[in-house]
């Protein structure tokens, strides 16, 4: 009887050791799509479990576009980490089109935000950084997804060429390494906006983003 015992608490440990490794347990679903997205590897998924967090910022710690973008902070950031920072929107841009992290799905799409440290770095696409809505948070935020366009649209309306205040998680996206001016090739060059953008080109600063953002406020300054 014992031995039945220790073997059934043997099998139950294992089955939930086995759960909380799957990336695909963790997270809540959102619209039938699991946190994990339709990634098929565990580093997929596992990135995805972070870009997809329903869990908000409640304890941000104030942070400069200049340190994040900041090359030797690249290896000190870590996915845990809340931030805040005020910023100005140089651009928004669509979010990917029917990415994992949104199980493929043309229904579902972040909006990708654009920050600079002031007016002046617009033009710049290597000094940009960027930050997320991801469709959970674009629910939170009182906007509309049935038609994502309009959707952007109003949120580029809001705020783009103004001081914001983005609250939320530190996320390193490793499929932007290529792209990034922190761990691009030193020959890469930045990407221009004459529809003719060499690739790979440079796009942004670094592959760490807010991802996604738990909270915004448009402010008066930085």
């Amino acid at each position: 009887m014992k031995r039945l015992l220790l073997l059934t608490v043997l099998a139950v440990g294992t089955a939930l050791s086995a759960q909380a490794q799957n990336p695909c347990s963790q997270g809540q679903p959102y619209r039938g799509c699991k946190a994990c997205g339709s990634a098929k590897s565990a580093k997929g998924q596992n990135l995805n479990v972070l870009k997809n967090r329903g869990a908000k910022a409640t304890s941000p710690k104030k942070i400069t576009v200049e340190e994040i973008r900041d090359p030797a902070n690249d290896s000190k950031f870590n996915p845990s980490r809340q931030v805040s920072v005020t910023a100005y929107v140089a651009s928004v841009d669509p979010g990917g089109n029917k990415e994992s992290c949104n199980c493929g799905r043309g229904d579902l799409r972040d909006v990708h935000i654009n920050i600079v440290t002031d007016p002046s770095e617009v033009n710049d696409k290597a000094k940009y950084v960027v930050v997320e809505f991801t469709p959970r948070w674009e629910k939170k935020f009182g906007l509309n997804d049935s038609d994502y366009a309009s959707m952007k649209k109003g949120v580029a309306d809001q705020i783009v060429g103004k001081w914001v205040k983005f609250e939320g998680w530190m996320l390193s996206d490793s499929f932007h390494v290529s792209e990034s001016k922190n761990t691009a090739k030193s020959s890469t060059p930045t990407c221009q906006d004459n529809g003719s953008d060499p690739k790979p080109c440079v796009w942004r600063a670094t592959t760490w983003e807010i991802h996604p953002v738990t909270k915004y406020t448009v402010v008066t300054g930085p």
